[in-house]
């Protein structure tokens, strides 16, 4: 069951002292932050994702809590914590009134990916990244060892739910690597990633390749075809979601996939392809984080 309970009050002041039950012997642990999701603004809820030893714990300030600055660098700011103990959502925010710092911590159990179809799991802070390609993927060398024959190291795929709020898109696409398995249109799935225990994301192949242009029209529209043959639509056939490899076309980003797709809606999806693979927005390309933050 859920507890939540105060554990301080506390003015802000001072670098944020770690907590440890051998002061003489073990080292205090350092919280690092592997993402977080800062309000520009400050209307709403900052959230943060931290590796504190070998657990990931998560910690939301409330809005009007620190200036922005402080948002984006918080660690040296922040009560103290109980690192040792068990939980795994702390709240940070400041009294009105006085202007004191309030801390609660809740050992909620927190939401996981509930598709969970692959022998095969990994745990994500076994997952060294290697560079950040968008908020939720990176691609990773993985310090597990996996059944399955890869160059070593293999540079690998991973895409993580870095909070709850974005585990309904890992649950469409593990679904959607479930459905595809065996068929060859999408990188191999090569494990789920989990995080204390819970799945929150999956492990696919590195393909080389590049993204489709409107040369590739034809051998997309196979691709795509094939899998109209299953019953799936899609969801968003733009250019950077068709790698054109050696092997042929894969498909990626299954977020927006449908089962039990009608014709008309496959007959639709065709014929936006078209268009797409035409388009240079640069609509659907993700982005190059610079720094490990995310």
């Amino acid at each position: 069951m859920a507890t939540v309970k105060e554990i301080s009050k506390h003015k802000l002041s001072g670098p944020m002292v770690t907590m440890s039950d051998d002061h003489t012997t073990n080292p205090p642990m350092q919280p690092i932050i592997l993402s977080m999701e800062v309000d520009d603004d400050d209307s709403f809820e900052s959230e943060y994702r931290l590796q504190i030893g070998n657990q990931v714990k998560y910690l939301v300030i409330s809005p009007g809590t620190f200036d922005r600055d402080t948002l984006s660098f918080p660690l040296q700011s922040l009560p103290r914590l109980p690192y040792n103990e068990e939980w795994t959502v702390a709240n940070i925010s400041r009294d009105k009134t006085s202007g004191d710092l309030k801390t609660s911590i809740s050992n909620r159990t927190l939401a996981g990916v509930k598709c969970q179809w692959h022998h095969t799991r990994v745990d994500c802070l076994e997952l060294e990244k290697t560079k950040q390609l968008t908020a939720m993927a990176f691609e990773a060398v993985s310090h597990s060892i996996l059944p399955i024959t890869l160059p070593s190291p293999a540079t690998m795929i991973a895409k993580i739910a870095r909070f709850e709020w974005e585990l309904p898109r890992i649950e469409q696409e593990t679904r959607a690597y479930q459905l595809l398995e065996g068929y060859g249109l999408a990188p191999r799935f090569l494990a789920h990633v989990h995080e204390n225990g819970r799945i929150v994301g999956f492990l696919l192949e590195k393909i080389e390749g590049r993204s489709a242009s409107f040369q590739d029209l034809s051998v997309c529209e196979t691709a795509l075809g094939k899998l109209h043959e299953l019953g799936l639509v899609h969801g968003d056939v733009n250019r950077y979601n068709f790698l054109v490899t050696e092997e042929g076309v894969k498909l990626l980003d299954f977020e927006r996939l449908r089962e039990n797709a009608s014709p008309e809606s496959m007959s639709k999806e065709l014929e936006n392809l078209r268009a797409e693979l035409v388009d240079e927005s640069g609509r659907g390309g993700g982005f190059i984080f610079h720094g490990d933050s995310n």
